[in-house]
């Protein structure tokens, strides 16, 4: 925590009272000796972002897929392709 305050330039009090502030509202867990961790409900809501983000961007795919006139069958084999890949 001295270590955050340091970089950030800003108060320990400071950084603790946030700290605080978001175990509070469930969006960390913090465990004694080990830190703070996102909170599990949290990771839902992120999952759910991530998701969103997702479904933006295979809309967008499947746009230009159509431009280019590939078959769906093109496009599943594409992304297969690219996510066996990554």
């Amino acid at each position: 925590m001295r270590l955050l305050a340091k970089e950030l330039r800003i108060s320990v009090i400071t950084t603790k009272r946030a700290y605080e502030e978001l175990e509070r509202d469930g969006l960390i867990e913090t465990i004694t000796g080990k830190g703070s961790f996102v909170g599990k409900q949290n990771i839902a809501v992120i999952r759910e972002e991530y998701l969103k983000e997702t479904e933006d961007y295979l809309s967008k795919a499947i746009e230009s897929a159509r431009h280019a006139d590939l078959s769906l069958k093109d496009l599943t084999d594409l992304l297969k392709i690219l996510y066996d890949y990554e």
